[in-house]
């Protein structure tokens, strides 16, 4: 039965309309098709990771972001640049799971979080239970830190003054620290007796001069006795 409010011309149209939308979507498919043939994949894959690493990021950005995530699942949905991705995808695999073996490694004394009492494996502290949060997630670091060196250009300056060093080696206070070090103690020699030590007189400060007068007269009173040999 054909409802009353059909009309065979509306309808026409309608069909005319969903042919012409199918023709479009097919067109646009094979636009983006050729488009991401020839854009490079992997440096679409980082372009998407540090959007995403971005901390503070506009409306603007987020569209942008998402256009991008849009095109790398087109990519995998039709299996586009699969002999480039396929080797760097495994690749960056094996180093997350390489990076999470390291995060969670028990490095013990070697670790700069190792503590004989409260984290004798040296453990990496959970962020959740401190009391102030770090504004960077927490490194498995290890004792002594790696430090990468940069190397500075000379002074232009000290070129056209012509400064030359002073001869012979260089202060050697810039890396040692003074006057922490401890003399070590002589080691005595074999064969050789100490000295004895001369105890002080404990004589008193107050004794008179007239005792004193007295004991030297004493001994000068008493005779000398010569021995004479006899032959």
């Amino acid at each position: 039965m054909i409802r009353g409010s059909w009309n065979l011309a509306d309808e026409f149209k309608k069909n005319e309309r969903k042919q012409v939308s199918k023709i479009q979507q097919r067109q646009k498919h094979q636009h983006k098709l050729e488009k991401l043939s020839k854009t490079d994949p992997i440096r679409l894959y980082y372009r998407i990771e540090r959007l995403e690493q971005q901390q503070d990021k506009s409306d603007k950005d987020n569209e942008y972001l998402q256009s991008l995530k849009d095109d790398w699942s087109f990519i995998e949905k039709n299996n586009l640049h699969s002999s480039k991705l396929k080797p760097f995808l495994q690749e960056k695999q094996k180093k997350e799971k390489e990076k999470l073996k390291q995060q969670s490694k028990l490095w013990g004394l070697k670790s700069v979080y190792f503590n004989p009492e409260l984290n004798p494996l040296g453990k990496v502290p959970d962020v959740d239970n401190l009391s102030q949060k770090p504004s960077q997630p927490l490194q498995n670091l290890t004792l002594p830190l790696k430090t990468t060196l940069v190397k500075y250009e000379p002074d232009p300056l000290i070129k056209e003054l012509r400064i030359t060093c002073p001869s012979g080696e260089p202060p050697r206070f810039y890396k040692l620290i003074q006057n922490t070090s401890k003399s070590k103690p002589k080691k005595r020699e074999e064969g050789k007796e100490e000295p004895e030590e001369v105890l002080p007189n404990t004589a008193d400060p107050l004794k008179s001069s007239d005792e004193e007068d007295e004991a030297n007269s004493s001994e000068d009173a008493q005779p000398s006795v010569k021995r004479i040999k006899l032959s």
